[in-house]
């Protein structure tokens, strides 16, 4: 039986989601979104936030809101490479960090303001394709299982979702063997951290990166290539701190004792290639649609910029789904293949030895490469 029927189906309450929610509903739609767990909560994400992200943020009357809650402002890039080479530069536009689950929380609880209804915590358990929209089965938080209609449905769920498997996306069987990991650290486990600059830290098969999230806390997260020997998370960062000298000058004397006691935010086998944009008449945003490198690109940005373009394009063509769809696919093209695809050769770079070295050795001769590659990855 279903119990309710609506024009937007919305998986996944995160920046992507929640913004297209937001603008949805705004537009007169009726709206839900099911999000698989209750906010705030946190995920993996270096919790950079650029500037496309401040321009949604100002466009859509949120601005003031955020700084509420206090996000620590960032005005310098650092990379410090594994032979002890230091590059560095402005950023040029407004940036901060902050802990996903304040950022997230306020996007969803912004969109429920503005119209959109939210279910949570509530997971997809299967999508039956009608001549006229979609059939959609839901387990709420009791088990209960109950059935929706929708005209629309756009897939805003993050890197990987088992509604992959189910409808067969392109990318889902593929091994990518890289490994994202995220902690929240006291600022007193390092020595000498400037709150202002985001610090990137390389290494063999990792990169990792550190920022303030607020006045007391540090989130560290990394990026690993995973071969045969499986280290422990606290192995791999003692691995980091013996080839990187720089790296381990900032850590205080009880950092991995410390370290080993926190809670782990993770995700295996990050896939960066290409993903199908639509598939089976499903809308997909954000990292769904595409992860970009965090080495230099701005998912956050991705996020709500492509949620903006989705929900234009879906406005101006009165929901319909086919041209729609071919709108949809020009345009996030348009707007990210490019940036995303500079990304990716820049992480593989990082990632191999040799390349690294040498990239490295050229920036520290003409530093305004590093402003280059900062202002080409970003919207």
């Amino acid at each position: 039986m279903i119990s309710k029927k609506y024009d937007i189906v919305v998986i996944g309450g995160g920046p992507a989601g929640a913004s297209a929610a937001m603008s949805l509903s705004e537009k007169g739609y009726t709206v839900i979104i099911v999000e698989k767990k209750s906010f705030p909560r946190e995920v993996l994400c270096g919790e950079f936030i650029s500037k496309e992200v401040i321009e949604f943020l100002k466009i859509n009357f949120l601005y003031k809101d955020f700084l509420k809650l206090n996000p620590n402002p960032i005005r310098l890039f650092r990379y410090i490479a594994s032979n002890g080479t230091d590059v560095n530069s402005s950023l040029n536009f407004p940036s901060f960090g902050i802990k996903r689950s304040k950022f997230d929380n306020l996007l969803l609880s912004k969109a429920g303001e503005r119209g959109a209804e939210i279910i949570q915590p509530a997971e997809v358990r299967g999508i039956i394709k009608k001549a006229d929209g979609y059939l959609i089965t839901i387990k709420v938080a009791n088990e209960e299982e109950i059935k929706i209609f929708t005209k629309i449905i756009i897939a805003a769920y993050g890197k990987q979702n088992i509604l992959d498997k189910i409808s067969g996306r392109n990318f889902y069987r593929k091994k990518s063997c890289l490994n994202g990991v995220k902690f929240h650290i006291d600022k007193s486990m390092f020595r000498d951290f400037n709150p202002d600059e985001i610090v990137m830290f390389d290494g063999d098969d990792i990169y990792l990166g550190l920022n303030a999230v607020d006045n007391s806390t540090v989130t560290l997260c990394f990026l690993e290539k995973r071969n045969k020997l499986n280290y422990s998370t606290k192995e791999r960062l003692i691995l980091l701190s013996r080839q990187n000298r720089k790296f381990n000058a900032m850590l205080s004397e009880d950092f991995f004792d410390y370290v080993s006691k926190l809670q782990v935010y993770g995700t295996g086998n990050i896939y960066f290639g290409k993903r199908d944009i639509v598939n089976e008449g499903i809308y997909y945003l954000g990292d769904a649609a595409g992860v970009i490198a965090p080495l230099v690109g701005d998912g956050i940005g991705i996020a709500v910029q492509s949620a903006g373009m989705l929900s234009e394009i879906l406005f101006r063509n009165n929901l319909h789904i086919e041209q729609s769809a071919n709108e949809y696919r020009r345009e996030w093209k348009k707007m990210f293949l490019r940036r995303m695809y500079i990304a990716g050769i820049i992480q593989k770079g990082v990632l191999n030895h040799s390349i690294r070295n040498t990239g490295i050795k050229v920036i520290s001769r003409f530093p305004r490469i590093l402003s280059t590659i900062i202002k080409y990855t970003r919207g």
